[in-house]
C-alpha cells in the first residue's frame, strides 16, 4: 500500500513498517442587529500563518480552465481517530451519482490516528472501487491537514467535507455543475442538515435559496468549512488553510472562515447553493458540548478578526465593537422576556482578541 506522509511517498506493507520512500515531484497529483450580532460572535447560525507556501508545481498545474466540460473534483477529508465514524462516512461515497463528473479522486488525511483508521483505509482500498488515496500528515491540526491533502490534488475542484458527514447520492454532481455552469465562480458552499434529529441543531446551514455571498453576515450565517469546494486557481490566489487555527492549533476554530474571507477579499466569487447537501453526524447532546463549541466558535471568530485588523483592514474594527457591545446586552426570547448577557462569551471574545492582536500576523 502505497501512501503519503506530509509530501514523501511511503510504502506501507501490511502490518510492517513504514518505509519512507522519496516523493516524485512530476507525478500528478454589513449591517445586523444587536440580537445577531450577539448570535454570530458565538458562531451561531443554524439557517433558520498559513502551514507552508504551495508547491510551484501546484500553480502549474492548477491553472484556471474553461469549465463548461465536466470537471474534475478532488475530495480531501481529514479524520484523526475515528476509525467507526470514518467508515460510515467513506461508505457514503459508494452510492455517488457521478454523472456530470469527468474525474474525481478521494483524499483521505489521516492527522496521526493511533486506531484502526489505516487498516480501515487499506480494505476499503481492496475491498471497494473508490479512487481512495491516503496520506498520513503527523504535523497535528486539522487545517495542517488539509493543507496536506491540498497539495496532493490533482484535480482543478477541490472539495472538503467531515469525517463526521454524511453525503448525499449527488453531492459531487451538484458541486460538478455549479462549476461547469459558472467558470467564474471560486467557492461554493453548501447545505448541512443534522443526520440525528436528536443531535443540537448546531453546526448547520439549512437555507433553502441560492445566495450570492458577499457581505461578511452572509459569510459565517451561509458558509461551513465541512461542506464547501474551491477552485485551484482561488487558492493559488490566496493560499491555504491557516495552521494556527482550527481544531489542533493555536486557536481551536477559524480556519475555514478565514480561508472564506480571504477569497472574498480577493474578488473572488463565493455562493452559496442548497443542491450541495450533506448531513452532520456530530453527536452533540450534552450542553456542557454545546457550551464548549461554542467557546471555540467564539475563539475562532475573534482569531479571524485579529488577524486582519493586524494585517489592515480597519473595516473589522467596527464589526469587532459592534459584536462585543451585543454580547453585553439583555437578550430577548422569542416571548418578549429578556434574560442576561452572554457576559461569559464577552471574556472569551475579548481574551482572543487581545491574544490574537498580539500574535496573529
Amino acid at each position: 500500500m502505497t501512501v503519503l506522509i506530509g509530501d514523501s511517498l511511503v510504502d506501507r506493507p501490511t502490518g510492517g513498517a513504514f518505509t519512507a520512500l522519496r516523493a516524485n515531484p512530476s507525478s500528478p497529483r454589513f449591517v445586523i442587529s444587536a440580537q445577531q450580532r450577539g448570535d454570530a460572535a458565538l458562531g451561531v447560525s443554524n439557517g433558520s500563518a498559513m502551514s507552508r507556501e504551495l508547491e510551484p508545481d501546484f500553480h502549474r498545474n492548477h491553472e484556471a480552465t474553461n469549465r463548461r466540460v465536466p470537471p474534475m473534483i478532488s475530495v480531501v477529508i481529514a479524520t484523526r481517530n475515528r476509525a467507526s465514524q470514518l467508515e460510515k462516512c467513506l461508505r457514503r461515497f459508494e452510492q455517488l451519482d457521478l454523472s456530470g463528473v469527468a474525474q474525481w479522486e478521494l483524499i483521505l488525511v489521516d492527522n496521526g490516528s493511533s486506531d484502526d483508521t489505516a487498516k480501515l483505509v487499506e480494505d476499503l482500498i481492496a475491498n471497494t472501487g473508490l479512487p481512495l488515496r491516503y496520506i498520513f500528515e503527523p504535523v497535528g491540526g486539522v487545517s495542517s491537514a488539509r493543507n496536506a491533502g491540498i497539495r496532493a490534488a490533482r484535480y482543478e475542484i477541490l472539495t472538503f467535507t467531515d469525517d463526521d458527514c454524511m453525503i448525499d447520492k449527488g453531492w459531487l454532481q451538484a458541486i460538478a455543475h455549479v462549476f461547469q455552469e459558472d467558470p467564474d465562480l471560486a467557492l461554493v458552499g453548501g447545505r448541512v442538515e443534522l443526520y440525528d434529529p436528536k443531535d443540537h441543531e448546531i453546526s448547520v446551514r439549512r437555507f433553502q435559496d441560492l445566495c450570492s455571498v458577499q457581505t461578511l453576515d452572509d459569510l459565517f450565517s451561509r458558509l461551513i468549512g465541512c461542506n464547501f469546494a474551491v477552485s485551484a486557481a482561488a487558492i493559488s490566489r490566496v493560499g491555504t488553510f491557516d495552521a494556527s487555527m482550527g481544531a489542533g492549533g493555536r486557536f481551536q476554530a477559524g480556519e475555514d472562515h478565514d480561508f472564506f474571507y480571504r477569497v472574498l477579499k480577493s474578488g473572488g466569487k463565493v455562493i452559496y447553493d442548497p443542491r450541495i447537501l450533506i448531513e452532520h453526524a456530530h453527536g452533540r447532546r450534552a450542553e456542557a458540548d454545546i457550551q464548549a463549541l461554542k467557546s471555540n466558535y467564539t475563539q475562532g471568530r475573534a482569531a479571524l478578526f485579529a488577524k486582519h485588523i493586524n494585517a489592515g483592514d480597519r473595516d473589522l474594527i467596527r464589526q469587532v465593537y459592534w459584536e462585543l457591545h451585543a454580547l453585553l446586552l439583555p437578550r430577548k426570547c422569542a416571548d418578549g422576556s429578556k434574560v442576561a448577557s452572554n457576559f461569559r462569551f464577552f471574556c472569551i471574545y475579548s481574551f482572543h482578541l487581545l491574544r490574537g492582536l498580539a500574535v496573529l500576523r
